[in-house]
């Protein structure tokens, strides 16, 4: 039996539906010119939802709009027949279905009553997600958040026309991300004479259909000129949801927000201990999809296999490739005589989980060694450097601990090492470290696994300990401990069964020599070494240990 009318997530472009014919309510409507022709009437733009959730966008063409324009109105349900379907490949997509459909002569639109069909389909995409967008992203999306911050309303002059903006930053209740949001021209009045008109212990915000836009390095959203609709405090499901669920969380005095900056840009501090989020270089190599991260490291190693700088196009800084005399921009498709010499260096960076290697390019390198790419390159060059090997100034990133803001991208998920992570952000200053650490409570998590490889060298012969241990001495190597299980750290170690004992290293060691005692956190003792052991087991893991050192010792 053939369905009365079809669901729109079964919408395709294949010949075996010759007629389409929908039952959606108009959740968005709007107009809008390609061409500033004024004999042709700006076409109709709809976004459309069916009863179960489906979105889709409708076009009416300019050619066409006589025959509808009085027939379809924002809010109202209609039947649908008769339309045709092509690929959704607009700038900006108010859907990510694969398809979109467009009326023609032919269509047929009927008035419906129908209210099983939401009035506004919102489709709220997480600040997580949008937080770690790495790309230009052109869908829209819906947002939903308190406002706990607002700037002041900026004009300014554009191709001499005036432009207005204002500046909120929108707070989520499940995971305390913040999100930077942008309000131009109509929305900035309106949200702004909202707020005069209706004073409020809280200020919650809806902005469907807003845009993704990544600016110096933050990624926020904004309205569109003609897709976006505000809702602010509105008696909408949603939001009454939201409220009571703020009003129950600790934010229960009312959320005053805080005057933002008319700066555009973040602090270091704000893009990386608020807006970040935070993974370790474990997580991030589980990472299968793009995604942007903040973590925390040392850097161990300068990578001098890979070359430290590169020939970077002027116009796009890809790099060039040598093309007879001339170097070749893949990306511009152009042929130049000069090139711009960019950093481009390979760090090894470890912390408590793993290590791995990072890109650092030449906006960030430039600023932890205070010189540009191209006059480095011109001094070693004339100093006579080894062009094989890097300058030993670079070797002033190692046994250094830095924040970093990461960018992975997957290449190809088959091969062994399947992604690239580069480096956008590089944080130096101790304050800052100081507190992420502190935030995410790193500084525990390492005591514990600190310079696990001074033991292990003692305890090849004993299965217990290369099954049970780790070792807290602070040389300043953030490695995995080889004594630990594999697949194990001590951050998912159940703290109940984590013990911790005094070792007498230098007993059990017998006459067994440290090569580098100095590098050893506290005072080394030829007698007597003392040295912070966690078990993962019960006392009774305990008892065995202190057995297995005195058959050891004896």
């Amino acid at each position: 039996m053939t369905s009365r009318y079809d669901l729109i997530c079964n919408v395709n472009g294949g010949s075996e539906h010759k007629i389409w014919r929908i039952k959606v309510r108009v959740i968005r409507l709007w107009r809008y010119s390609y061409f500033k022709d004024n004999n042709n009437k700006p076409m109709i733009e709809l976004v459309v939802l069916d009863e179960q959730g489906g979105r889709i966008q409708c076009t009416v063409k300019s050619i066409h709009v006589y025959l509808f324009e009085n027939s379809i109105n924002e809010g109202n349900v209609y039947m649908l027949e008769n339309l045709s379907v092509a690929l959704n490949r607009g700038k900006y997509k108010p859907t990510m279905h694969e398809f979109r459909m467009f009326f023609k002569r032919e269509t047929r639109v009927t008035l419906v009553e129908d209210s099983s069909i939401p009035l506004y389909g919102f489709s709220f995409v997480p600040f997580v997600e949008i937080l770690n967008e790495t790309k230009d992203d052109r869908r829209l999306v819906d947002v939903l958040g308190v406002v706990t911050g607002k700037g002041n309303l900026i004009e300014f002059k554009k191709e001499g026309k005036s432009c207005n903006y204002v500046v909120i930053e929108l707070e989520n209740i499940e995971g305390g991300l913040k999100l930077r949001c942008t309000l131009w021209e109509d929305y900035a009045f309106m949200f702004l004479k909202h707020l005069e008109d209706h004073p409020s212990e809280s200020y919650v915000v809806v902005l469907q259909f807003s845009k993704m836009k990544n600016f110096k390095g933050s990624v926020g959203v904004s309205n569109t000129t003609y897709n976006s609709k505000l809702f602010i405090n509105a008696n909408i499901p949603e939001i009454e949801d939201f409220q009571m669920r703020l009003k129950s969380s600790d934010s229960q005095q009312g959320i005053q927000f805080s005057q933002l900056s008319d700066h555009a840009s973040l602090t270091l501090e704000e893009e990386l201990l608020e807006r970040g989020v935070y993974k370790s270089i474990a997580d991030l190599k589980e990472v299968t999809q793009n995604y942007v991260f903040v973590t925390i490291g040392t850097v161990k190693d300068i990578e001098s296999e890979y070359n430290w700088c590169y020939r970077a196009c002027k116009k796009c800084s890809l790099g060039l490739k040598l093309d007879g005399s001339m170097f070749y921009c893949k990306k511009c498709v152009t042929h130049y005589s000069t090139f711009v010499t960019r950093y481009s260096i390979q760090l090894r960076v470890v912390d408590e989980t793993d290590s791995a290697s990072f890109i650092l390019f030449d906006k960030e390198a430039s600023n932890f060694l205070k010189i540009p790419a191209y006059e480095f390159r011109t001094s070693y060059i004339v100093k006579g450097g080894d062009k094989n090997r890097h300058p030993e100034e670079i070797d002033s990133f190692k046994d250094k601990k830095f924040l970093f803001k990461v960018q992975v991208k997957i290449q190809d998920m088959e091969s062994i090492v399947p992604y690239v992570i580069s480096i956008s952000r590089l944080c130096f200053e101790d304050n800052i470290i100081a507190s992420f650490e502190k935030k995410y409570q790193i500084e525990e998590v390492a005591l514990i696994q600190d310079n696990s490889e001074l033991l292990s060298q003692f305890t090849e012969s004993s299965d217990l300990l290369k099954d049970n241990l780790s070792v807290s001495c602070d040389n300043g190597v953030d490695t995995p401990s080889p004594l630990l299980p594999t697949g194990k750290t001590t951050s998912n170690m159940d703290s109940s069964v984590i013990k911790v004992l005094d070792v007498d290293l230098a007993e059990y060691c017998g006459n067994a020599s440290f090569d580098t005692p100095s590098k050893c956190k506290g005072e080394m003792h030829s007698e007597q070494t003392i040295v912070r052991v966690a078990v993962h087991g019960d006392e009774q893991s305990a008892k065995k240990l202190r057995k297995v050192i005195k058959e050891e010792k004896n």
